[in-house]
């Protein structure tokens, strides 16, 4: 279950994952996300998850978001403990997106930090994504139109470090029309 309410200046999201109202065993999550200015954005979100009554887990986490005048690009950063993630998009023109990301754990069991940029390309009746990250993955996807119902995906990963690869996907879609 999920249910979002958006203010004038606000937003609030609750959602249960797996509940069960008997023994209130699940994931719940709730998070709040305030306007300080036309720009800046702030917001807390907490995670409660209990996979049985014996057992619960909670943590907590902090997020920014910043957005350019004119929409073109978004700036985030969400902070919890031992983790620090912050992603960047940009529309480069009306067919071209690029994004980066940032995630960086500083916990007592690990140390870790991974950069990945991407990209998505728009295409008259196809779209194409790619992306690369510093763990060595280099994936791609395209999706390819025939009819607004129908459509083929054709996904690969290729991951240099383990000297691994995957074609995971070579499907045509059935995708319902509205």
């Amino acid at each position: 279950m999920e249910h979002d309410y958006q203010g004038l200046d606000f937003n609030l999201n609750l959602k249960s994952i797996n509940a069960s109202p008997a023994d209130f065993t699940g994931i719940y999550v709730g998070s709040y996300l305030q306007s300080l200015t036309k720009n800046f954005a702030a917001g807390v979100e907490t995670l409660w998850q209990r996979p049985n009554p014996d057992m619960a887990e909670m943590s907590t986490s902090y997020l920014a978001k910043y957005t350019s005048n004119d929409k073109n690009w978004i700036a985030t950063a969400q902070l919890q403990p031992g983790i620090l993630q912050a992603t960047y998009w940009q529309k480069l023109s009306e067919k071209v997106d690029v994004a980066a990301d940032l995630q960086l754990i500083a916990v007592p069991q690990r140390r870790d930090a991974v950069a990945t940029i991407g990209a998505k390309y728009d295409l008259r009746l196809s779209t194409f994504r790619a992306q690369l990250d510093s763990a060595g993955k280099v994936s791609a996807v395209l999706e390819q139109r025939f009819t607004p119902t129908f459509a083929f995906l054709v996904s690969g990963e290729i991951d240099h470090f383990k000297v691994g690869h995957n074609f995971a996907h070579v499907d045509p879609l059935l995708i319902p029309s509205l």
